[in-house]
């Protein structure tokens, strides 16, 4: 069965980190989706690769989503300023779907509020951030805890997407 998942960008995003996952899905038979704060709108990753958001977070209210995946670049910190932005990601994880982010995207998990008594990791400048937003820290290529999944960094791109499409199904 097909998943809507939302991945989320803003200029600034770790190109290679909204790529992967994005074509990753694709071809396991889901739908990502892409969704920005303005839409739409064309955003400029960290190394020149360019997106055309299609939806802003206002746009999928009443739209059910499956997961949310969120890449890092400093992409996460523009995307925390935005409240639709973190109510998208908040809300989906209440409903019951997951929340996947990778490197610098534990900024704005931590805007989420939805880390409190999960076991996380992150870009290592983060650890103490997720920290004091009530989580654990470990230094894992990834960790899922309780449908919230997290990377440190690109290299750990295959292991991270090998659990979330472990978690929703190819």
């Amino acid at each position: 069965m097909a998943r809507k998942i939302a991945v989320l960008v803003e200029n600034d995003f770790h190109d290679i980190e909204f790529w992967y996952p994005f074509y990753r899905l694709q071809e396991s038979g889901h739908d990502p989706v892409v969704v920005a704060p303005v839409a739409p709108k064309l955003y400029k990753g960290k190394y020149g690769t360019t997106i055309d958001a299609s939806y802003d977070a206002g746009s999928m209210a009443g739209r059910p989503l499956d997961g949310v995946v969120i890449p890092g670049g400093w992409a996460p910190d523009r995307l925390r300023m935005s409240a639709e932005i973190t109510g998208l990601v908040r809300n989906t994880y209440d409903s019951g779907g997951f929340v996947a982010g990778i490197c610098h995207a534990g900024s704005l998990l931590v805007s989420c509020g939805i880390l409190h008594g999960k076991t996380v990791t992150s870009y290592p400048s983060l650890k103490d951030d997720m920290i004091l937003a009530g989580a654990t820290w470990v230094d894992r290529e990834v960790v899922n805890s309780e449908r919230i999944i997290t990377s440190r960094r690109p290299s750990d791109l295959p292991a991270f997407m090998a659990e979330i499409i472990s978690l929703i199904g190819e």
